[in-house]
């Protein structure tokens, strides 16, 4: 969302409804906590975790709605990432690489040792399949 979108003034209300049976309680804060990691995406949602136990939600604001694209689904999602791991479009794109279960099939055999010192070697590589090009058009 740009800047200029923004109102000065951000107003929010969250409204979340529980109906937990007591033997279903000490799920209550891992579903508190997926509710609040879920609204970059869903601004409303409902659930259960059990037949006894249910949940809804909904978050009322002043923002202006955005639809969600692919772009700013990956957007969304890159924000978890750690520093130095691949984007959602390469991991996505990794996975179309027509040699992907042989290139993780290769890397999953590595000992730990050897990893390591491909990791040293080529610290710009992040993806296997990347690490299974080296491997072909380097050797």
């Amino acid at each position: 969302m740009s800047d200029e979108k923004i109102p000065d003034r951000i107003k929010a209300k969250l409204t979340i409804e529980l109906d937990f049976a007591k033997e279903d309680q000490p799920l209550i804060g891992e579903v508190l906590q997926g509710i609040l990691d879920n609204l970059g995406f869903s601004s409303e949602g409902n659930g259960s975790r059990t037949a006894q136990s249910h949940y809804s939600y909904k978050l009322e604001s002043n923002l202006p709605k955005e639809p969600m694209t692919m772009e700013r689904l990956f957007d969304l999602m890159d924000q978890a990432r750690e520093p130095g791991e691949p984007t959602t479009a390469e991991q996505i794109a990794e996975s179309m690489h027509p040699n992907y279960d042989e290139a993780v099939d290769w890397w999953e055999s590595l000992s730990e040792g050897q990893k390591q010192w491909f990791i040293k070697k080529y610290p710009e590589v992040k993806l296997v399949t990347k690490a299974w090009d080296c491997l072909l058009y380097t050797s």
